[in-house]
């Protein structure tokens, strides 16, 4: 089985391009769901989340305030650090489980999704990597279109992560997402043929 490391930055294209992955019928394990799954009350992360930063982070129903802790963790560098400690470990194990049972079912191949791909060294479960590029400029317009945030806000968020430039270095392939998406489009469905 083939695994396809899909990475890019925050509001680049990831989701748009994982969601025709899916539409091609290719099983995607998507990091950040896989997150907010194992984070709701009960499960695996819960407590350890709320035991590390406090019930301040939860809302009215005991579930996580997600809008809250984004920009709580966003604009403190030493609680996000101390969250991906925290959560690297347990959402790779869960990740390692959900790769076998596809290969278990004889499936070819497997997208999996992780914006933090590089950083957290998810890229060492992967065959081949994918980075959705965007140019600085639209990346930041994105973002503070659809995070509803000012420019300081999204320039703080995009420096957060590694940058799209170095990303797009380590990655086996580059989609680049800075023009329309008819031409977004046209490049995956060459890379699918590839892959």
């Amino acid at each position: 089985m083939k695994v396809i490391g899909l990475t890019g930055g925050i509001a680049s294209g990831k989701s748009t391009v994982s969601m025709w992955f899916k539409d091609a019928g290719i099983p995607v394990v998507d990091t950040d769901f896989v997150y907010k799954e194992l984070s709701k009350p009960k499960k695996v992360l819960y407590n350890k989340l709320v035991d590390a930063f406090g019930t301040q982070i939860l809302k009215d129903d005991d579930h996580i305030n997600w809008q809250f802790f984004s920009k709580f963790i966003f604009l403190n560098e030493a609680e996000r650090k101390k969250l991906n400690a925290l959560t690297h470990p347990i959402i790779r194990q869960e990740v390692i489980q959900q790769l076998q049972e596809y290969r278990a079912s004889n499936v070819k191949l497997v997208v999996l999704v992780v914006p933090l791909l590089f950083e957290s060294n998810f890229h060492e479960l992967c065959d081949e990597t994918i980075c959705v590029y965007t140019n600085m400029k639209t990346e930041i317009e994105r973002l503070m279109n659809r995070d509803h945030v000012d420019m300081d806000t999204a320039k703080l968020k995009i420096k957060s992560q590694m940058s799209l430039e170095k990303k797009k270095k380590l990655a086996t392939f580059v989609i680049d997402n800075s023009k329309d998406l008819e031409s977004t489009f046209i490049q995956f469905e060459k890379l699918l043929k590839i892959i």
